[in-house]
């Protein structure tokens, strides 16, 4: 199968009703495994998509229903994320510091992290929890996901208590502002 192949394969699921997305982008993702980055890099307008379609799918409840679904999308979204922080010079010179972050959701099984590597100027991430993050991010998981894909604001999303945060504000601060950045270069 030819990445052009999947990648349409992939479109037509990301348009599909939720219940089809459960069904079939299981076996999609599966599929490229361990392809991703490099079908990432050949079709950069698919992480957008696969973002703003995790924007418009009520994502507790699909976790609660789906959740293996929702890790194999959260690999793909630390993926791209890492892709977009090493395409990006001005997102390499803002990592100025190590931040790790766990995010629980408090409406689904849902989890994750967030490593901002200060040596290595790159953002990796999964869905299991660090042992001793320097912030913990807790909400309903739309608030968490709209946290990583930027349709959350960070700071007013924090200061409208639409999550709790719990560490240091200093490095949240810098976090928002990678995370900004980060965003901001997701194709349209």
């Amino acid at each position: 199968m030819t990445s052009g192949d999947i990648t349409q394969r992939i479109e037509a699921v990301l348009d599909a009703p939720d219940d089809q997305l459960a069904a079939e982008l299981p076996g999609l993702l599966t599929e490229i495994e361990g392809e991703t980055e490099a079908l990432l890099l050949e079709n950069p307008a698919l992480f957008a998509r696969i973002t703003q379609r995790m924007d418009a799918v009520d994502i507790g409840a699909f976790a609660a229903e789906h959740p293996e679904t929702v890790e194999q999308f959260q690999g793909m979204v630390w993926t791209g994320m890492g892709l977009l922080v090493r395409a990006s010079p001005d997102v390499r010179e803002s990592i100025t510091e190590d931040i790790s972050v766990n995010f629980e959701a408090t409406d689904a099984p849902m989890t994750g992290h967030l490593e901002v590597i200060e040596d290595e100027q790159t953002i990796e991430g999964g869905t299991e929890l660090l042992e001793t993050p320097d912030l913990t991010i807790t909400g309903p998981a739309d608030e968490l996901v709209g946290l990583i894909t930027g349709t959350v604001d960070p700071i007013q999303g924090f200061m409208q208590q639409k999550y709790r945060m719990d560490g240091s504000i200093q490095k949240g601060t810098q976090l928002a502002s990678t995370m900004g950045q980060l965003t901001e270069l997701l194709p349209s």
